[in-house]
């Protein structure tokens, strides 16, 4: 099947999309392969299995264990950090809304589970993995099948592993063993996620938070590998998607979003997202496929 996954790196972060409802991988690597990103439209439910490593979602952490489940929703700024030269094993389902939306029922509403869904990590038990693991290896076996009905029954596997992970959420309630950070970055992270979208500088940051420009630079860098300008125009440009999406025009969503200059917005959503603030949202995602690498 050709590459048909779209990345895109800026200088602020990197985005991934796919043209497609749903994909499954099960890698297995040793080198870091992504900064912090987001996926415009499709959720990410990640497996963990095993490895030396530490998820990162808007400002909160945790060390993998096996077994973890973390959950990703649409354009929330993320990053897994990778400690040690460990192989780090996990099986990735990216899922869109639409293709959830496809399989709910009356009885059984997935969309609105993952919609619901605020925890960003569930825990599967031994024989819960196990179950899943074997789930996952028979939709693999019905895939590589060139017989009458092996895709259908791959499909079938593949809504099987995605019911057990929607029961598990579902079941589960509050926020989940994560840690928020703390300290000076933590701070950081707060302030901006507050005033994101008023007149901010890295110095007013550094100003409510009692220190250094300098210091404050440094101590974000240092903590999440990303400078802390950058991290504000990602959470803005995120915030002006969003606003797109909901209707709202190029103008309303450039001054709500924080940006004061709208040329700077164009051409900062047209480098990060590969199209400009009026285009998107036109493209046709109703195309069903799948993409698998096992």
């Amino acid at each position: 099947m050709d590459e048909i996954e779209i990345q895109k790196k800026c200088q602020t972060y990197e985005v991934t999309d796919f043209q497609h409802n749903f994909e499954i991988n099960h890698p297995t690597t040793t080198l870091q392969q992504w900064g912090l990103h987001i996926h415009s439209t499709h959720y990410e439910l990640l497996v963990f299995i095993r490895g030396n490593a530490e998820c990162w979602i808007e400002g909160r952490r945790k060390k993998l264990e096996y077994g973890d489940v973390v959950i990703v929703s649409p354009r929330e700024i993320h990053r897994i950090f990778i400690l040690d030269n460990t192989e780090y094993e996990r099986i990735v389902i990216h899922v869109s809304d639409s293709m959830l939306k496809e399989l709910s029922t009356a009885q059984t509403n997935l969309l609105g589970v993952f919609h619901k869904n605020r925890t960003h990590i569930i825990h599967l038990s031994e024989e819960e993995m196990s179950q899943f693991i074997s789930n996952q290896l028979q939709m693999k076996k019905m895939w590589k099948k060139k017989e009458f009905g092996a895709d259908l029954l791959g499909a079938a596997w593949f809504q099987i592993l995605l019911l057990q992970l929607s029961q598990k959420m579902h079941q589960v309630e509050g926020a989940g063993p994560w840690e928020s950070v703390s300290g000076l970055v933590g701070e950081a992270l707060e302030y901006v996620n507050v005033h994101m979208t008023e007149d901010i500088s890295v110095q007013d940051i550094a100003d409510a938070l009692n220190v250094s420009r300098y210091y404050l630079s440094h101590a974000f860098k240092k903590s999440t590998g990303y400078g802390l300008w950058n991290y504000v125009i990602s959470k803005r440009l995120v915030y002006s998607q969003k606003l797109l999406a909901e209707g709202a025009s190029v103008t309303e969503a450039c001054y709500e979003s924080g940006f004061k200059d709208y040329a700077h917005f164009i051409k900062s959503f047209t480098k990060t997202f590969g199209c400009s603030p009026k285009q998107y949202g036109k493209s046709d995602d109703s195309i069903y496929m799948v993409k698998l690498n096992l």
